[in-house]
């Protein structure tokens, strides 16, 4: 019985990786895109008060090294958009011990995925 379920498991992941990474290369796109949206600029007003955020490196992620001229030119755009969101997460506590305990600083803070519940998700430039 045990057996039957890790195999199943294990080509339930061998089936899904190739989704996997492409749904990553996805992801670095939408983060940079959304960068300054609507939604970004709603969760950045949030982010005061958030809590239960982790934090990505965009280094991790399918794709980066490929767009990272695209991360740069948005950042350099859209400096205003991710200087309001840092601001809100300076004066988070959890969210600045979320950051200083993943190895990042305030500054690489990008991007921010927000749940209804307020946790979420923050994204660090270290391209």
């Amino acid at each position: 019985m045990k057996s039957r379920f890790v195999a199943a498991l294990a080509a339930t992941l061998l089936m899904a990786a190739p989704q996997l990474a492409h749904a990553q290369n996805m992801d670095i796109v939408q983060i940079i895109s959304g960068i300054g949206g609507t939604e970004f600029l709603h969760d950045a007003g949030r982010a005061d008060s958030a809590a239960g955020l982790r934090v990505v490196r965009l280094s991790s992620l399918a794709g980066a090294e490929m767009n990272a001229d695209l991360l740069a030119r948005s950042l350099e755009i859209k400096q205003r958009d991710v200087g309001y969101l840092q601001g809100n997460l300076v004066i988070n506590p959890l969210a600045m011990s979320a950051i200083r305990n993943s190895g990042v600083s305030l500054g690489q803070i990008v991007s921010i995925d927000l749940a209804g519940d307020g946790g979420g998700v923050l994204y660090a430039d270290d391209l």
